[in-house]
């Protein structure tokens, strides 16, 4: 049997198989990574003025559906402009999903050990807020600097994280204790970060100013964030673009633990 002068099982419809299914991959990617945001609307409204024009030209109105032709074309680069910020997120989410499946990356992994350490000394540092009524911010840099979204912090390079300094930055009212503390590397980098807030919208209206600033630091970067609420001592997790609902301990651990991909060694003793 041939199509278009080519056996069906050929190399030929082999390849058109492949490109049509590595275009839809490409466009699920695209669609993914602006689902729910503000741009999606825009695009629908896009696609819809260029069918619109692509049906009156076949029924005869050639002038409008020139015009509504054009009209899509330049929407798409008034696009751009207006959605510049929009634009950097997804290359950013892009990006964040390479780094995911390790595309073209040839560092080595930090060791578990180093990991575990770090996650442990800020579960400790939680007890130690909710115990006394404190809130905190505890940000693990993970691939993406977030440099560029913390304003006026204090820079450190040989600090441990180890829940020691961790409770006496947190502590008011000391020097450090408002803004968040950034853990890199099992080393503390900066203190008293003030971060960029959330904007407000119906899933932002209602919280307060730390979770926030949580939620602000997720929607740009890949980092993750421990929210300890000085209110009710709940414990809450930022990243992805997602804020939390609340946790205990049990399932803070283990949610730190699965999200920066560390082995549990105390559990995997235990079993």
């Amino acid at each position: 049997m041939n199509l278009l002068g080519h056996p069906l099982f050929s190399s030929f419809w082999l390849i058109q198989v492949l490109d049509v299914a590595l275009i839809t991959y490409i466009v699920w990617l695209l669609l993914r990574a602006i689902w729910g945001q503000p741009v999606m609307r825009v695009i629908v409204a896009i696609v819809l003025v260029w069918g619109v024009s692509v049906l009156l030209n076949f029924i005869g109105f050639y002038s409008i559906g020139f015009i509504t032709g054009k009209l899509a074309s330049v929407s798409i680069f008034a696009l751009i402009v207006i959605f510049s910020q929009e634009v950097k997120t997804i290359l950013t989410r892009f990006g964040r999903y390479l780094s995911e499946i390790r595309f073209f990356d040839f560092k080595h992994d930090h060791e578990e050990q180093t990991k575990i350490s770090s996650i442990e000394a800020v579960l400790e540092t939680c007890n130690y807020l909710r115990e006394f009524s404190y809130g905190g911010l505890m940000i693990f840099v993970r691939n993406e600097s977030i440099d560029a979204h913390c304003t006026d912090p204090f820079h450190f390079e040989n600090i441990p994280a180890t829940a020691g300094f961790l409770e006496s930055f947190l502590t008011p009212p000391g020097p450090y204790h408002d803004g968040a503390i950034v853990i890199h590397n099992n080393k503390i980098i900066m203190a008293r970060a003030i971060l960029e807030l959330a904007e407000l919208s119906v899933d932002t209206v209602s919280l307060g100013t730390r979770h926030r600033a949580a939620k602000g630091i997720v929607n740009k970067t890949d980092a993750l964030v421990v929210i300890v609420s000085e209110e009710t001592g709940r414990f809450r997790l930022a990243y992805d673009g997602k804020l939390t609902s609340s946790y205990n301990m049990e399932t803070l651990r283990k949610n730190l633990y699965q999200l920066m991909r560390a082995v549990n060694e105390k559990e995997t003793n235990e079993k």
